[in-house]
């Protein structure tokens, strides 16, 4: 019968699908051991041997948003809101580093107040002349072109609270932004309440400004927010906006093997789009870097390539204090100092890899018009935060495009010399350019149908004679030709 036949068969390979069963049962649950020891060992920071010095990457190693971990900022009473934090790539080439030297000595009280006076006197113009949020009046903004109404329309009108960093116990507030120091900064902070020591957080795995904004929790309310402000030291960080960019392309895109993830979300397309011969596994360059940020519009990029306006606030929040990611040590002991805590004793210090050799090395690759076309789009955090071109235009090439000669008489440079043969001879070949293209479209172009040709068609030899088509009797070729007679 069959199923008799069907129940020895299930009898005799009954004993070999237990022992695969068993077999499989097995090796999952010592993977998933493994696994979980792993995840367990990740979270945890290291710590180091107390005769030990850490050998760390500092600001620019940790630099992006930390990899998948979504974090939790809930409100003391009942406001809850929630931050995802989409996965960000790896470092690939640090721009800031820490060492064991020893930072040369704070300028006095009185330079420092000095410093952040003038900071603030031109943060302050900045929104003045932008008819922008605490400095904005019915009269104002009337000499504003279209181009900069443009850029406005990208800040938001009323304050980010939502952005803030804020510790009622510490009387401190700050403002992180992408590319200025920030995870430096969330490590100082992370120490401050006492989270972690400076071992532990030197050595952490998740990004410190994530950890930072799990444990500084938005306020109970939005109207708390000007009361306790008011009463803080104010912390807005600032960097030069084409060095935030340059920092930003190093760490996203300059390496595809070693930060897969810039590559995939941004560094493919670029690519794609603007190289014609696109060779596999390599990166855009720094040009078709820029090219990218000319042509799309800030609000759809990654942070680190927005304006520091668009996230802080920085017209709308009455900010105290203004933390410059180029002198980020003193700036952040100064604040400490204001704000009534101890200073810091750590030897997580910051050295800046931004060079003036390396500044050129990028630099160096794109055209004047291209700078200028940076100044423009990112006018906002040039302004207000008193940052020039002086350097950075030092070092562009001469161009085909041409250059919009407003933007020349607003920018305030000393070195005029070099700017003015770099016009020239941006102006000699865009001439020559355009000539080029001249003469390929009249070699291009097509003749008239109503032009006469300038040449007879018959050369020198005048009119052709004209053909008879007329056809004569065929003579048969068999008979022979007739005789001649004789006269």
């Amino acid at each position: 019968m069959v199923f008799p036949g069907i129940i020895r068969k299930i009898n005799k390979t009954l004993p070999s699908l237990l022992q695969a069963l068993a077999i499989i049962c097995f090796v999952h649950y010592v993977t998933q051991g493994l696994v979980t020891k792993i995840h367990k060992y990740n979270q945890r920071p290291a710590i180091l041997p107390s005769n030990s010095r850490p050998n760390h990457s500092g600001v620019g190693k940790s630099e992006g948003r930390g990899a998948g971990m979504g974090v939790v900022r809930s409100h003391s009473a009942g406001m809850g809101a929630v931050r995802s934090h989409s996965a960000r790539s790896r470092t690939t080439r640090s721009t800031t580093t820490t060492t064991t030297t020893t930072p040369p000595p704070p300028p006095s009280d009185e330079i420092m107040e000095k410093k952040q006076n003038r900071r603030l006197d031109v943060l302050h113009k900045a929104c003045t002349r932008w008819n922008i949020g605490l400095w904005s009046s019915e009269g104002g903004g009337g000499n504003i072109t279209a181009d900069e109404k443009v850029l406005l329309a990208t800040v938001p009108r009323t304050p980010l609270y939502q952005a803030m960093l804020v510790s009622e116990k510490h009387h401190l507030a700050v403002c992180p932004a992408a590319r200025t120091g920030m995870q430096w900064l969330g490590r100082r902070l992370l120490t401050l309440v006492g989270k972690f020591n400076e071992q532990e957080v030197i050595r952490l795995r998740e990004s410190p400004i994530i950890l930072a904004k799990h444990n500084f929790p938005f306020l109970s309310s939005w109207e708390k927010y000007p009361i306790v402000l008011a009463q803080s030291i104010t912390i807005l960080m600032a960097r030069h906006p084409l060095d935030r960019l340059l920092a930003s392309y190093r760490y996203i895109l300059e390496d595809p093997e070693r930060n897969p993830n810039g590559y995939l979300h941004y560094g493919r397309r670029i690519v794609q789009k603007y190289r014609k011969r696109p060779v596999r596994g390599k990166g855009p360059t720094f040009e078709e870097f820029v090219r990218y940020l000319l042509e799309h519009e800030q609000r759809h990029m990654e942070e680190a390539w927005q304006s520091i306006a668009m996230h802080c606030s920085p017209c709308h929040i009455p900010y105290n204090m203004i933390v410059h990611y180029e002198t980020l040590w003193h700036d952040v002991q100064w604040a400490w100092k204001r704000a009534g805590l101890e200073p810091f004793n750590t030897t997580d210090y910051v050295v800046y890899h931004l060079t003036p050799e390396t500044r050129k090395e990028y630099f160096s690759e794109i055209t004047l018009s291209q700078i200028l076309g940076l100044y423009k789009k990112y006018r906002l955090d040039f302004q207000m935060y008193g940052y020039t071109l002086e350097e950075h235009i030092a070092y562009a090439k001469p161009g085909y495009e041409a250059v919009d000669p407003a933007i020349m008489d607003e920018l305030s440079l000393t070195n005029t010399n070099h700017l003015q043969n770099l016009l020239k001879e941006t102006l000699e070949q865009a001439k020559l350019k355009k000539e080029e293209e001249d003469s390929i479209r009249e070699v291009l172009k097509p003749p008239s149908p109503h032009a006469s040709p300038s040449v007879p068609l018959t050369g020198e030899r005048g009119l052709s004679p004209e053909m008879n088509n007329h056809i004569g009797p065929v003579e048969d070729y068999r008979q022979p030709p007739p005789q001649a007679t004789g006269t």
